[in-house]
């Protein structure tokens, strides 16, 4: 959504009458809610994540590369 498009809903949003804009509110803090919900154990499974280095050629050890990958990410953390 660009910044044009936000400012134009919130115009609309301001003809609205205090209970249209309570009701709106409400709507939106529960979409943000639903949205940011934390994953589960079974979403996390099949959302593609796990195994997603399964059929790497390059990768022999899972556990060992996402150390590595931890600790780069780390080391570029501290360079910036």
């Amino acid at each position: 959504m660009t910044l044009d498009t936000f400012e134009k809903l919130l115009k609309q949003a301001d003809l609205l009458t205090p209970n249209e804009q309570l009701l709106l509110a409400t709507r939106l803090i529960e979409k943000v809610r639903q949205v940011n919900k934390p994953m589960k154990g079974k979403d996390l499974l099949n959302s593609g994540l796990v195994g997603m280095w399964a059929k790497r050629k390059d990768i022999d050890d899972s556990a060992a590369y996402a150390r590595k990958l931890r600790t780069q990410a780390q080391s570029r953390r501290r360079a910036s």
